[in-house]
């Protein structure tokens, strides 16, 4: 049995807030690179299927390139026509390994935040004492 999903707004919100995507409480995360193996509130289990962090993997790679792609675009405008090299190149080597490191946690919890929105939690993936 399929229980109410939270609006796909509150489940963004959530997640992009490192809180339980399904009950918006924290403590979901173990540290920055590992979540608990469920919400200390509500029970959801943050890999909901095997395999399931790979799709976090795939929302970090989207959102890193993506800034790396502004970096480098907006850099090569504003310095146009003489683009300096060594900090471009600085700037893209840095974005390109920072982003995915501070966007880790909040890509597994938006990954679990859109499975969630397509996949409702049953009661049966929840704590028993959880009554929403």
């Amino acid at each position: 049995m399929a229980l109410a999903t939270p609006s796909y707004l509150a489940l963004a919100l959530r997640a992009l807030t490192l809180r339980c995507p399904q009950c918006g409480t924290r403590g979901v995360l173990a540290n920055w690179f590992r979540l608990e193996e469920s919400c200390p509130t509500c029970g959801l289990r943050t890999d909901r299927v095997a395999g399931h962090w790979v799709g976090g993997v795939g929302v970090n790679t989207i959102v890193s390139f993506g800034v790396l792609a502004i970096v480098v675009v907006v850099g090569a405008i504003v310095t146009h026509p003489h683009v300096p090299m060594v900090p471009m190149m600085t700037a893209g080597i840095g974005t390109a390994v920072g982003m995915p490191i501070l966007f880790w946690p909040f890509s597994q919890l938006v990954w679990t935040a859109v499975d969630l929105g397509m996949r409702p939690a049953t009661l049966e993936e929840l704590d028993p004492r959880y009554a929403p």
